[in-house]
């Protein structure tokens, strides 16, 4: 298998906290060694924060008015 293919299986266990030692170590070792891998993990990382953050964002209740009035019945 291709390393970086191999990489891109355990990207999301990794930033998840989910791989054994040896995985995530074969993880830490490739991500070391190869630009591109280390871009997707970096661009993967501050996507997560990202989503986090807007998460904990209330919606202000205009908007969510706004939202319910769109909906339609079933």
């Amino acid at each position: 298998m291709d390393p970086c293919d191999k990489c891109e299986e355990l990207l999301q266990p990794f930033l998840d906290r989910e791989l054994t030692d040896a995985e995530r170590e074969e993880a830490e070792t490739h991500l070391d060694a190869c630009t591109y891998c280390r871009k997707r993990y970096k661009f993967e990382e501050s996507l997560r924060r990202y989503v986090v953050s807007a998460c904990r964002e209330p919606m202000p209740a205009d908007l969510k008015a706004k939202l319910a009035a769109l909906r339609t019945p079933l």
